[in-house]
């Protein structure tokens, strides 16, 4: 599965719509943002499209 997301540079939050998207998933969100934001540390103060690919059989996860 997967989840495509608008991400802020270096600083993406947990929220609602986030919530919405990853918890049928089943994946821990912190971990998540924790990948995303050291992916797009380098785009602080710019939108950033993120793929979060979701290994459904597993729950691992691969932030492109």
């Amino acid at each position: 599965m997967i989840i495509k997301i608008l991400a802020e540079g270096g600083s993406m939050a947990p929220g609602p719509a986030l919530s919405q998207k990853l918890g049928p998933a089943g994946i821990n969100i912190g971990q998540v943002i924790s990948k995303v934001n050291d992916a797009t540390k380098n785009f602080k103060g710019m939108k950033v499209p993120v793929e979060i690919d979701v290994d459904m059989g597993t729950k691992q996860f691969e932030v492109k």
